[in-house]
C-alpha cells in the first residue's frame, strides 16, 4: 500500500508542472495543451511503472511473476528428485502409501527386485501457483535462519494446514507430521520438504505421515493404550438399513465405551539428496 500513494495522480501531476510555466506563455492555449498532452503520456508512464511491484507480492502475484518471486527466494519452480524403477513386494497393513521404495505386486506392470532396476534422477516442477506458493512462503523461515520450533511448526501449516505439528524434537532429531493424509501432489513432493524447511544445518529430519491426531507416548501429549477415541462413551448400534438393533424387549444395543491404542511413529526418510552430485 506504501508504494501506491508514490504513484501519481494523473491530472494533479499535470497541473502542479504546468503551474510552472512562465507567465508570458500562459497566454497560448496551444501551448498549453501540447504541455499537457505530454504531461498526461509521462503521468501514464509513471502509473505503469508504478503498478509493477503490485504484480509481485507474494499472496498475490501468480504464473512467470510467482515464478520470478520463486527465482529471487531461490527456489525455482523445478527440481531434480530421485526416481526409482517400481519394485515387487507387499505393503504391511497401516503402513503409508509413500515409503523409501514404490512396491508392486502381480500384473502391476513391474518384476524388478531391490538393486536390479535402473536408479537414477528426474525433474519435479511445481505448476500449480498455490501449491508452488506455500513452498515459496516456507522459503522465507529458512533463509531467515528462523531454526525454532515456533517458526518450524508455522512452516509445517503453511504447507500442510493447521492440523501438521512438530511430533519429536531432541537429540539432533525431529519428526514432523503433517497431520492428515497426504494428496498425490503433496505424496510426490515428499523429497522437497526437507530442502525447504527450516531445519538448521546437523539436525536429521523424517516425517511421521499418519493421520492419527496424537501418537503412542507416555505423558502429555501422547496417546498410550485403550485410550477413549470418540467423545462419547457409548454409541447406539444400527445396520445398515439404518434401524437401531435392538433387543426383544425393544430397548437399543449401545456398546461400552470405545478405546484403541496409540498411533505407533513411524519415521519416514525421502533421502532427498541421495542421487544428487
Amino acid at each position: 500500500m506504501a508504494l501506491q500513494t508514490l504513484c501519481p495522480v494523473r491530472g494533479v501531476f499535470v497541473e502542479n508542472l504546468v503551474d510552472k510555466v512562465l507567465t508570458q506563455y500562459r497566454e497560448s492555449p496551444k501551448l498549453l495543451w501540447v504541455i499537457r498532452t505530454h504531461l498526461g503520456l509521462v503521468a501514464d508512464a509513471l502509473n505503469s511503472i508504478c503498478d509493477i511491484p503490485s504484480y509481485f507480492q507474494l499472496e498475490t502475484a501468480v504464473g512467470d511473476q510467482l515464478t520470478l518471486l520463486g527465482q529471487r527466494l531461490g527456489w525455482p519452480r523445478c527440481h531434480c528428485v530421485c526416481s526409482t524403477q517400481t519394485l515387487f513386494g507387499f505393503f504391511c497393513e497401516g503402513e503409508p502409501a509413500a515409503r523409501e521404495y514404490p512396491l508392486v505386486g502381480f500384473c502391476e506392470g513391474s518384476s524388478d527386485w531391490l538393486d536390479c532396476g535402473p536408479w537414477g534422477s528426474s525433474t519435479l516442477c511445481l505448476e500449480d501457483d498455490e501449491f508452488y506458493r506455500k513452498f515459496l512462503k516456507t522459503r522465507r523461515y529458512q533463509m531467515l535462519g528462523l531454526y525454532d520450533i515456533v517458526s518450524l511448526t508455522e512452516a509445517i501449516q503453511t504447507l500442510w494446514g493447521e492440523e501438521a505439528r512438530v511430533v519429536y524434537a531432541n537429540h539432533g532429531r525431529v519428526v514432523v507430521s503433517p497431520g492428515r493424509d497426504l494428496t498425490s501432489p503433496e505424496e510426490a513432493a515428499l523429497q522437497l520438504y526437507p530442502r525447504v524447511l527450516p531445519i538448521a544445518p546437523g539436525i536429521r529430519l523424517t516425517f511421521h505421515l499418519g493421520a492419527a491426531d496424537r501418537i503412542f507416548g507416555f505423558g502429555e501429549g501422547w496417546l498410550g493404550f485403550c485410550e477413549p477415541w470418540v467423545q462419547a462413551s457409548q454409541i447406539i448400534v444400527d445396520d445398515p438399513s439404518q434401524n437401531y438393533l435392538a433387543t426383544e424387549g425393544g430397548t437399543a444395543i449401545i456398546t461400552g465405551p470405545l478405546t484403541r491404542d496409540g498411533e505407533w511413529m513411524c519415521e519416514y526418510d525421502p533421502h532427498p539428496y541421495d542421487c544428487l552430485e
